[in-house]
């Protein structure tokens, strides 16, 4: 990951309010967990500045990779940063649904054809890996070609090193959320206590959830 890179992402990301801060009551997240933070990269789409600054990013580290052929993005969040790249590069573009359609074709990727080719798989932010690992696994059931995916943000601690390398999976990530949390309290964003709260749930999300709950 390259500061520079890191830094002008976090600024954009902070700019366009993807990073949100409620301790008291906490966000509710996905997973069941109370949090005391929220990260919505999505809110990039709707500030062009911000989104200029991502994409000319994502644009120049996808050109540093290993050749694909195909970029394809994760519904729903991937879909709009794996088009904006496509478009750029002018490469063929696929996007990978969780689950195949109930109607119509049944399909699970839509786009280009992916069967024999290599394709970079793209998606907004990264907690667990779990959408990355099973986005690859279906591109890979359908015979692509998949070992590298791009995400604007990293947001897991460990960088998900053992799943992605147990599913022979390279992860680049734009940004971290140690990055993301230095630059969010250096403009002042987040005051001190707000950010110890904040460490405290990467700490032991688990534990923190049960504490606000109680």
């Amino acid at each position: 990951m390259n500061d520079a890179t890191a830094d002008a992402v976090a600024g954009a990301l902070l700019a366009a309010d993807c990073f949100k801060v409620r301790v008291n009551p906490p966000f509710r997240l996905v997973s069941g967990l109370e949090a005391p933070f929220y990260i919505d990269c999505r809110q990039v789409l709707g500030h062009p500045q911000s989104r200029g600054i991502v994409i000319e990013h994502m644009v120049a580290r996808a050109r540093a990779l290993a050749p694909f052929d195909v970029v394809a993005g994760g519904v729903t969040a991937g879909v709009p940063f794996a088009t904006l790249i496509a478009d750029r590069l002018d490469l063929p573009l696929a996007y990978v649904r969780g689950e195949a359609k109930a109607h119509g074709l049944g399909t699970q990727i839509e786009g280009a054809a992916v069967s024999g080719r290599r394709v970079l798989l793209v998606e907004d932010l990264v907690t667990t890996g779990d959408s990355s690992l099973k986005f690859s696994r279906i591109l890979r059931d359908n015979e692509a070609a998949v070992d590298q995916t791009l995400v604007v943000l990293d947001r897991s601690l460990d960088h998900c090193a053992n799943r992605f390398g147990n599913a022979h999976l390279v992860m680049h990530s734009l940004c971290t959320i140690d990055v993301l949390l230095r630059r969010a309290h250096a403009d002042g964003r987040v005051d001190a206590a707000a950010m110890g709260e904040i460490r405290s749930f990467l700490h032991d999300p688990g534990a923190w959830s049960v504490r606000r709950a109680g």
